[in-house]
C-alpha cells in the first residue's frame, strides 16, 4: 500500500472591501480581519499592544473567595499543596504558583504526577500523601475540572480544594471549595481562551494585589518576573495567540529573552538559541519539547526543578538531563510512528478514523504519534498504549470533529477522559476496547458520510510581487508573536515562473526549518496536474528557487519539494508562501518560504 499525501485545498480569504478601517495598511487590515479582529478599537489595541487587553483577575468567577481562602491559609500558617500536570502548561503553572506563595510566606508542597505510574490529573494516592505531609489546602493548576471523585475524596480527607483549570467543563462539576475556570457557567470573564498557566497567573495577580509580601521585591516586580513562565506555558499548550494570551505572551517573551532563571538560561543555551531574542517559534520547537520530554518519558518534576532552582550548577545538570531525555523522546517517537504507519498500511485502506494500538506505543509519545498521523492522513487518530488491565490512549482530531464530544459518546466504556476539541486523552478497561473502537468508528463514519476530507492551506491574501518587500515584512512584525490563532501571514501569487530551480540539502526538514506549526508530510509524490496542489512529501531534498512575474524577482526556498525541479521549469505556477528574513554570513535578505505550489490554470 502506498501512503500518499493528500492534495491540499487552498482557502483564500475574501478581500476586505476598500475603505474599511481607514488609516491602516490594507494588507494589515485584511490579515487582522481574517483573525476576527475588525472593530477599530480592537485593531488599535492589537497593534498598540494595549494594557486594556490584560483583564481584571477578579472578574473571574470564584476569584474573591479563592483569595480569601489563601489569606486564611497565610494567617493560620497552613501547608498548601500545589497539584500540577506533567506537560509544559502544568509545570509552568505549578512553578508560577509556588513562586507567588513563597513570596507570601506560605509553606508549600508541589506534586506533579508521573505519567506512566499515575496518569493524567488528580489521583487519590497522591492526595493521601499530600494530606499525610500536613497539607490542608489543595490548589490544582491546569487540571482538576473533571476530577469529581478525586475532589470528593480530598474533601473527605479534610482538604479544602481550589481548582484552577482551563479545560472544558464537564457535568457534573467537582464539589470544590472554589473553581476558577473562564469556561465555567456564569463566569463573566471576557476572554475564555487562557491556558492553564494563564489562569494560574490571574490567581497570582489577585493574590499579589491583596496579600502582604514577605520579602523586598515589589508586587510589580514579582508579577513581571512571572511572565516568562506564562509565555512558555501558553505557547507550548498551543493556546490561541489572540486577545489576552497575545498580550501576555508578548510581555513574557521580553522577560524570557532576559530571564533571571538559571534553569531557563541553561535550557536556552542547550537549545542553541541566542539570548535576548527568544520568539514564540523558539518555544514551540526548542524549549517546549525539551521541557515536555521529562514528563513524557520519566518524571516532569525535573522540568519543575529546572524552572524553580536558584542554583547555577543544578540548572546546568538539569538542562543536560532534559537534553538527553529529549533525544530519547525523538528516537521513540520515530520508532512508534514507523510502526503505526506499517499498521495502517496493513489494513489495505485508510478509514475515516485511524486507530492503532499496542504495548509498543509508550504513553509518553502516543500524543505525538497521533498528531503526526493526523497531519499526514487528515483523519482523526487514536493511539492506544495497551497495558495489562487498563490501557491509555491519546486522540487528535481535524477541524471537522470535536474529539472530546466524540469520546463523550463512549463515556460508559471509559474510566476517564478529558481534553479539547482537537486533542484529548483517556483511560479504558481492556475488555471495552473492541466495543470502543467499533462505536467510535461508526460515529465518525456517519459524521463524515459523503464528505471529502482534505487539509486546507489558508491564504490571507492574494498579492502581486510588487506588493511585497521589506516594508511589508516590518509591518508584519507588528502582528507578532505568531502561533495558533495568529499564524504567520500567508500569501498567494499567481502565474509566476521559476527562472531557477536548484535542488539543495539532505534529510527531512524540521518543523523549525520550515517555519510551520505542522509536522512534515510523508509518502510518495502525487501526480501533478493542471490546477492540482503539489503537496509536501518526506523528501531528502529541497528546492532553492528564483521566482519572477516578469518584473520582480524573488529568492525562495521550498522545503521537501526537491523532486519538483524538473516539473515546474518552463511552466507558469501559483505559489503560496510567507515572508522570512534569511541571515547568512552576516548578511540579511528577504526570501519567500514556499508552502505549496501548483501548475497555473
Amino acid at each position: 500500500m502506498t501512503l500518499n499525501p493528500l492534495l491540499k485545498r487552498w482557502d483564500v480569504a475574501p478581500r476586505v472591501p476598500a475603505g474599511v478601517l481607514r488609516g491602516w495598511p490594507t494588507i494589515i487590515v485584511q490579515i487582522l480581519h481574517n483573525r476576527g479582529i475588525s472593530d477599530p478599537a480592537e485593531v488599535e489595541a492589537f497593534l498598540r499592544d494595549d494594557d486594556s487587553l490584560i483583564l481584571d483577575p477578579f472578574s473571574l468567577r470564584g476569584m474573591d473567595r479563592a483569595v480569601e481562602r489563601v489569606s486564611e491559609a497565610v494567617a493560620r500558617q497552613e501547608t498548601v499543596a500545589i497539584f500540577g500536570d506533567f506537560d509544559v502548561d502544568g509545570v509552568t503553572s505549578a512553578a508560577l504558583l509556588w513562586e507567588v506563595l513563597r513570596a507570601l510566606g506560605v509553606r508549600t508542597l508541589t506534586h506533579i504526577p508521573n505519567r506512566a505510574e499515575e496518569g493524567y490529573g488528580v489521583n487519590i494516592p497522591a492526595l493521601v500523601r499530600l494530606r499525610g505531609q500536613g497539607a490542608t489546602l489543595l490548589i490544582t493548576v491546569d487540571c482538576g475540572i473533571s476530577a469529581v471523585d478525586e475532589i470528593a475524596a480530598a474533601r473527605n480527607m479534610g482538604l479544602d480544594v481550589i481548582i484552577t483549570d482551563h479545560h472544558q467543563v464537564p457535568r457534573p462539576v467537582p464539589d470544590a471549595s472554589v473553581i476558577i475556570n473562564p469556561r465555567q457557567a456564569c463566569c463573566s470573564y471576557a476572554f475564555k481562551e487562557l491556558a492553564g498557566v494563564g489562569v494560574a497567573f490571574k490567581l497570582a495577580q489577585a493574590l499579589l494585589s491583596r496579600l502582604p509580601l514577605q520579602h523586598g521585591r515589589s508586587r510589580a516586580e514579582i508579577e513581571k518576573s512571572l511572565l516568562d513562565l506564562v509565555a512558555l506555558g501558553t505557547v507550548a499548550d498551543v493556546a490561541p495567540l489572540l486577545g489576552e494570551n497575545r498580550a501576555l505572551v508578548r510581555r513574557g517573551l521580553r522577560e524570557l529573552s532576559t530571564t533571571a532563571r538559571p534553569g531557563l538560561r541553561q535550557l536556552i543555551a542547550r537549545a542553541g538559541l541566542r539570548p535576548g531574542c527568544i520568539s514564540s517559534h523558539n518555544i514551540s520547537y526548542a524549549l517546549g519539547p525539551r521541557l515536555n520530554a521529562a514528563g513524557r518519558l520519566h518524571d516532569a518534576f525535573v522540568s519543575y526543578r529546572l524552572l524553580t532552582t536558584d542554583s547555577e550548577e543544578e540548572a546546568r545538570m538539569l538542562a543536560e538531563d532534559l537534553e538527553a531525555t529529549n533525544q530519547e523522546r525523538q528516537r521513540l517517537t520515530e520508532d512508534a510512528l514507523s510502526r503505526a504507519r506499517d499498521e495502517i498500511a496493513a489494513g489495505g485502506h485508510v478509514p475515516k478514523l485511524l486507530v492503532v494500538s499496542g504495548a509498543e506505543y509508550p504513553s509518553g509519545v502516543v500524543g505525538l504519534v497521533a498528531g503526526k498521523l493526523m497531519e499526514e492522513f487528515y483523519r482523526p487518530v487514536v493511539v492506544v498504549e495497551l497495558r495489562d488491565e487498563e490501557s491509555r490512549g491519546s486522540a487528535r482530531s481535524i477541524a471537522e470533529l470535536d474529539i472530546t464530544e466524540a469520546l463523550s459518546s463512549c463515556n460508559d466504556l471509559l474510566s476517564r477522559y478529558g481534553g479539547h476539541a482537537r486533542a484529548a486523552g483517556f483511560a479504558i478497561p481492556n475488555h471495552n476496547l473492541d466495543v470502543f473502537k467499533d462505536r467510535l468508528l461508526t460515529l465518525v463514519e456517519t459524521r463524515f458520510e459523503g464528505m471529502e476530507l482534505r487539509p486546507s492551506l489558508y491564504v490571507d491574501r492574494e498579492v502581486s510581487f510588487r506588493e511585497i518587500g521589506w516594508d511589508l515584512h516590518r509591518l508584519l512584525g507588528d502582528l507578532e508573536p505568531f502561533g495558533f490563532g495568529n499564524p504567520v501571514p500567508t500569501f498567494l501569487t499567481r502565474r509566476v515562473r521559476a527562472v531557477e530551480a536548484r535542488v539543495v540539502g539532505h534529510g527531512v526538514p524540521s518543523r523549525a526549518e520550515k517555519g510551520e506549526h505542522l509536522p512534515e508530510k510523508s509518502g510518495a509524490m502525487p501526480q501533478t496536474q493542471k490546477g492540482a496542489s503539489i503537496s509536501e512529501r518526506k523528501a531528502r531534498t529541497h528546492l532553492r528557487l528564483r521566482l519572477s512575474d516578469g518584473h520582480y524577482l524573488w529568492n525562495a526556498i521550498a522545503f521537501g519539494l526537491g523532486e519538483l525541479a524538473g516539473i515546474i521549469m518552463r511552466k507558469e505556477i501559483d505559489v503560496v508562501y510567507s515572508l522570512a528574513a534569511n541571515e547568512w554570513n552576516g548578511q540579511v535578505s528577504l526570501q519567500l518560504h514556499v508552502k505549496d505550489l501548483r501548475i497555473s490554470d
